[in-house]
């Protein structure tokens, strides 16, 4: 059975990491599901631009990389100027395909590149698109029962999860779940997008667990099209203890950054 990949995989005597992020620019309390899935590298491999490349997995199964998916509700939105939080009266829904452990070729810190982001919401499409080169496209998402629903613009299904809780809800605070420090992990790392030009940008998302309360779940995804050149439909399970549900998470992100591979 295929375990959780954490970064104890991909360190090395040439891989490191660095953490100096920026100013947050903005903010939203994120209600949703994360869940980690092992792929195969070769299909991992697809998804990244020519200049960047995974990490060598020096884990018992070499063969594997680490993917995510992190899909739900935006809430509470809000820009952050001067160090002051300015609401903006908007909820939306999103999600965010996402491939820790990555690094340029010629670099040697590890990033979490992200493909293929969907957004309800225009202007999070353009921003994300313009600026920080998340890959994102304008997709309509719901939620019925325990099964979540991505559709393109023309309607069609492109995406479905069903996740089942496997715990009683908790605070983010006092978590002691397995997995739980090696996804805060992850998602420390510096996130890199490409843009439309070929420019990478960085930036960081600030995820602030502490006012939240979340539960374990197991999760199955079916990608009914192909959301991303390279990525073709498939269903897939997640890991052991590699899904959660959370609620009341406060998503921050810096303002864009240049790159330091």
């Amino acid at each position: 059975m295929d375990s959780f990949l954490d970064k104890h995989a991909f360190f090395g005597p040439s891989i490191t990491v660095y953490t100096a992020g920026g100013s947050f620019a903005a903010e939203a309390t994120f209600n949703g599901c994360i869940a980690f899935f092992n792929w195969t590298r070769e299909e991992v491999e697809r998804l990244l631009p020519p200049d960047l490349e995974l990490a060598a997995n020096r884990s018992a199964s070499p063969e594997l990389h680490p993917v995510s998916l992190v899909f739900g509700d935006q809430t509470e939105g809000a820009w952050i100027v001067a160090g002051r939080r300015l609401p903006l009266d908007f909820n939306y829904q999103e999600l965010a395909l996402a491939v820790p452990f990555v690094k340029h070729r010629r670099g040697r810190y590890l990033h979490t590149y992200v493909p293929r982001m969907y957004s309800s919401y225009w202007p999070a499409v353009w921003a994300g698109n313009v600026n920080y080169g998340l890959g994102k496209r304008m997709g309509a998402m719901e939620s019925e029962g325990p099964f979540f629903l991505l559709r393109g613009e023309d309607g069609a299904l492109l995406m479905h999860a069903a996740v089942e809780a496997r715990g009683d809800w908790m605070p983010g605070s006092r978590c002691d779940l397995p997995n739980f420090a090696a996804i805060q992990e992850i998602f420390s790392l510096p996130v890199v997008g490409c843009t439309a030009r070929g420019a990478y940008v960085c930036s960081y998302f600030g995820w602030d667990f502490a006012p939240a309360v979340l539960r374990a779940a197991d999760c199955c995804v079916s990608i009914d099209a192909p959301v991303l050149d390279g990525l073709t439909p498939r269903r897939c399970h997640d890991v052991p203890c590699g899904t959660l549900e959370v609620r009341g998470l406060i998503w921050r992100l810096t303002w864009p950054l240049q790159c330091r591979f």
